[in-house]
């Protein structure tokens, strides 16, 4: 049974042009359509930690927690540029340059490729930021950046 416009009836099949995409396996992890971050934190427990929610062949979404004094290894992508939506608490980002950019919850930051950045989570909660890149989501790690001060004993979150 089609659906009448002004005398003209339509069935599905006659509007519908190309393949019908696939279902989407709706099984925890990358693929999910409804993502609940308060349980993924709990899931997690405490910080530092990561979790990848999305990857296709064009996106990657990572969650990244962090407490105070906590950051990642100053890097930079040759391929692709990142993004981040800060979610909770606040961080400062050290790019290339000695320029700072400091952020909270409901900011975006956006970073071009080839800029170095590290990361470091502010203040006296933990940080929560979901990271957008582009698949493989390659990481050219630098020894330090011209303004980091904060360094890891051990490989920390890698968004």
């Amino acid at each position: 049974m089609g659906t009448n416009y002004e005398g003209v009836v339509a069935a599905i099949d006659d509007v519908v042009e190309g393949p019908i995409p696939p279902r989407v396996d709706a099984t925890f992890g990358p693929g999910m359509m409804h993502i609940e971050i308060d349980k993924i934190v709990e899931q997690m427990g405490p910080a530092p930690w990561s979790k990848l929610l999305v990857e296709d062949e064009r996106n990657r979404g990572t969650l990244i927690a962090a407490m105070p004094g906590q950051g990642n290894h100053a890097h930079w992508h040759s391929d692709f540029d990142e993004w981040w939506f800060v979610m909770k608490g606040k961080l400062k980002w050290e790019l290339t340059g000695g320029k700072i950019i400091h952020a909270q919850k409901g900011d975006i930051v956006w970073i071009p490729r080839g800029t170095v950045h590290h990361i470091v989570t502010e203040g006296d909660e933990m940080s929560l930021r979901f990271a957008v890149a582009m698949p493989p989501a390659v990481h050219v790690w630098q020894e330090e950046c011209d303004n980091c001060d904060v360094t890891w004993e051990e490989r920390p979150p890698s968004d």
